[in-house]
């Protein structure tokens, strides 16, 4: 079992850079809801639309900016996607690679007997969400701070895609992992888990800050606009890069996981390092 601090780099010059194109990205929401609901009656519709296309660029750019210097800040992207960096990465790579192993495990023998070998007998009477609740048990570690917690957010995040394709299944998790690990769903898993488990760093480590200074509202709602650009880039990210026939329980696995973490890290940086 792992142990870590709640890591948090504030005397990096790159944390204040990434903490600063928050609050930029606050101020630029705050302005395009006004203009959006207020619009001044002095202005054009022409004037009003070009001011919002500015802010759209604005929000988008600050917000490229803000996830790269927290990686920056977080010892940069290589020691991040490869799980080395305390400050973030090492949770998310451990949770990663959990989930994925643990989905195989169970396509390849079966729920019952899975849990069978985990000392559970019986699941009658749970719910498709109790159920999915139980298995994540397993794949949690000791580790505590900033990065677990992002970590398990982003779990929670993908027992949603799971709970939601259990139902289209009727009910059945066998085929549904079978599916989900023979298939490029695993990596679109993969992708939005990371998306989310970025967007869970920047929130715990920035909206506290813009509560104080803008209130909850702004300060809640600049964050889920900042999680809709992540989540956006992440689906728009999705490749062709096959994920159907990975051994994600050995080091297979592991060099997919480090490698389009790297990816989702580009993306979401903008291609700069």
């Amino acid at each position: 079992m792992g142990t870590s601090h709640r890591h948090k780099p504030t005397g990096n010059p790159n944390w204040g850079k990434a903490s600063k194109a928050v609050t930029q990205i606050s101020k630029d929401v705050s302005e395009s809801n006004e203009l959006s609901n207020n619009p001044p009656k002095t202005s054009s519709p022409q004037k009003i639309a070009k001011r919002l296309s500015t802010l759209e660029k604005r929000i988008s750019k600050s917000y490229h900016n803000a996830v790269r210097n927290v990686v920056r800040a977080s010892g940069g992207r290589s020691s991040v996607s490869k799980g080395t960096s305390k400050v973030m990465g090492h949770s998310g790579v451990y949770y990663a690679g959990a989930f994925t192993s643990t989905f195989q495990e169970i396509a390849e023998q079966g729920l019952s007997t899975w849990l069978k070998e985990k000392g559970i007998n019986s699941i009658e009477g749970k719910t498709t969400k109790e159920i999915i609740e139980l298995l994540s048990r397993f794949m949690h570690d000791y580790f505590t701070g900033l990065d677990d917690t992002a970590a398990r957010e982003a779990l929670e995040a993908v027992n949603d895609l799971v709970e939601d394709q259990v139902i289209q299944n009727g009910g059945d998790f066998d085929k549904t992992f079978q599916d989900v690990v023979s298939s490029e769903l695993i990596k679109d898993y993969l992708d939005i888990f990371f998306g989310v488990y970025i967007y869970s760093h920047l929130s715990q480590s920035f909206s506290e800050r813009l509560q104080k200074n803008c209130g909850f509202e702004e300060a809640n709602y600049t964050m889920l606009e900042i999680k809709g650009l992540i989540i956006d880039d992440v689906k728009r990210g999705f490749n062709n890069r096959p994920a159907g026939q990975i051994d994600w329980k050995g080091d297979e696995g592991k060099r997919f996981i480090s490698q389009e973490f790297d990816r989702i890290i580009q993306i979401l940086t903008n291609n700069e390092d």
